[in-house]
């Protein structure tokens, strides 16, 4: 998935000043954790995330940067270094520097994985016809990826779940796994949406 960035915090801004000097840009984004209790040994973020290369920066006038990032695969996030950086405002807001271990997805029987890919997407298509505009659900099948991992990324990134579900999606062991529980996530919400049906 490719997003356009607009970068103006001072630690992103540094951020992006450490990338620009790698051989191959790039940075890992992950969610912060909501734990109500945080020890001081622990990162207050979680270990899977995903690893955005950055493939277009230009600088503005002002230091801000506008980046086009392209996110691809999953990773674990190991040991962290912590550097506070400070704000405009004056406070200081963390960046934390981390090694990146790619964490593909475990591939199972091809037939099992081209039956779940179909339940996923049969269901994915109802549920864009039930959210999405008419014109955005009658492309689906023009722009859905043939490999079934794209596939898989592009219903997740496309269904409009809270950011603690999204964070089980990435974390999923296997491709079936991952479109099982999206599938399960799409039924909820049509199901929530649907008219209760009359008994009488």
């Amino acid at each position: 998935m490719t997003v356009p960035l607009y970068i103006f915090e001072e630690r992103y801004k540094r951020l992006v000043s450490v990338c620009l000097g790698q051989e191959r840009p790039r940075f890992v984004i992950t969610l912060s954790r909501n734990d109500e209790v945080i020890r001081d040994e622990e990162t207050p973020f979680y270990r899977v995330g995903t690893v955005v290369h950055i493939l277009q920066v230009s600088q503005n006038p002002d230091g801000t940067y506008n980046i086009l990032g392209h996110g691809q695969e999953r990773c674990l996030i190991d040991a962290t270094e912590r550097e506070d950086v400070k704000e405009l405002d004056g406070s200081s807001r963390p960046l934390f520097y981390t090694e990146d271990h790619e964490s593909l997805l475990q591939r199972g029987d091809p037939n099992e994985e081209r039956l779940a890919a179909w339940d996923a997407l049969e269901t994915f298509q109802r549920y864009a016809k039930q959210f999405f505009a008419f014109q955005a659900a009658q492309q689906i099948e023009e722009v859905m990826p043939e490999d079934l991992v794209y596939q898989a990324s592009f219903i997740c990134a496309n269904i409009r779940v809270p950011a603690d579900s999204r964070q089980v999606l990435l974390e999923a062991p296997s491709l079936i796994a991952r479109l099982q529980l999206a599938q399960k996530l799409m039924l909820e919400r049509i199901a929530a949406h649907e008219p209760a049906k009359d008994l009488n």
